[in-house]
């Protein structure tokens, strides 16, 4: 499911194998959804989850959104 992963410090880009790689890609919306309903505010890229955590962030919290996105890969949207 995972086409690519590019990372630079904490920041890091999942890009999804869901059809072509743009920011109009309509996976999107499913995307955006999934992590909404897990009550995390992610604002995917296209097909590309794209994660800049803030330096507040605590480690649970980091952990949430990363089991999330392993939930993701697992199960799919």
């Amino acid at each position: 499911m995972v086409k690519n992963v590019r990372s630079l410090g904490t920041i890091i880009a999942i890009e999804l194998n869901l059809g072509n790689t743009s920011y109009m890609n309509k996976s999107r919306n499913a995307l955006y959804q999934f992590f909404q309903d897990k009550g995390i505010l992610m604002r995917p890229l296209g097909n590309v989850i794209y994660i800049l955590p803030p330096f507040i962030m605590t480690d649970d919290e980091l952990k949430i959104v990363y089991g999330a996105i392993e939930d993701l890969l697992k199960n799919g949207i």
